[in-house]
């Protein structure tokens, strides 16, 4: 059984119009339906190759299409892929149609947190503290007298940051001082909480 790695990719084209990301659009969303194709479903991804005469012995492609989105500028795809992202996948799908891409993935089994899109135009995230439950963090009487409640309010869901600076407000109250990641995660080591960047 993988880890399974979350992707988000955008597609997009490098001159003006959108007459190739519509018909990109349409050729992809089809394997979003969950039914059998050649005892197989047809959300995997080698289905995409095998029907554009790609060979899936030559390109790792253990993953599934999860979901299609057409905007104006790109079309948003989700992927479950196990272990890693797909980039050879996303190359080959990107040069049938001349477009271009960058993408945004997660697999905190293996530490994988990528963003490719270093200017921010579709994925602005840079840092992540994922959720945990603080119950779970088994502090002892003083820390959770100190930090209990500051710990609560960012307990409730995954965080996502587009900057250091962002990061460090929800750390303020804290009273840590850091200047970098580094010595960030050295003050939450007694939380056992790890703030990740993404590369």
């Amino acid at each position: 059984m993988p880890n399974w790695c979350s992707n988000s990719i955008a597609f997009y084209q490098e001159d003006s119009g959108n007459c190739l990301l519509e018909a990109f659009y349409t050729d992809v969303s089809k394997y979003m339906d969950f039914k059998d194709v050649n005892g197989s479903h047809s959300d995997w991804v080698g289905n995409y190759l095998t029907e554009n005469k790609i060979d899936t012995n030559e390109i790792y492609c253990r993953g599934f299409f999860a979901n299609c989105e057409l905007h104006s500028d790109h079309v948003l795809i989700s992927m479950e892929t196990a272990w890693e992202p797909l980039p050879q996948v996303w190359d080959k799908m990107a040069e049938k149609y001349g477009l271009s891409y960058v993408y945004i993935a997660e697999e905190p089994g293996m530490g994988i947190y990528v963003n490719t899109d270093v200017e921010g135009r579709f994925f602005t995230d840079r840092y992540l503290l994922d959720y945990f439950e603080i119950e779970d963090l088994e502090l002892d009487n003083d820390t959770l007298a100190e930090f209990g409640e500051r710990l609560k309010a960012l307990s409730e869901h995954t965080h996502y940051y587009d900057s250091f600076d962002e990061v460090m407000k929800d750390f303020k109250d804290f009273g840590f001082k850091a200047d970098n990641l580094e010595s960030l995660n050295k003050h939450l080591e007694r939380f056992k909480l790890e703030v990740y960047e993404y590369a």
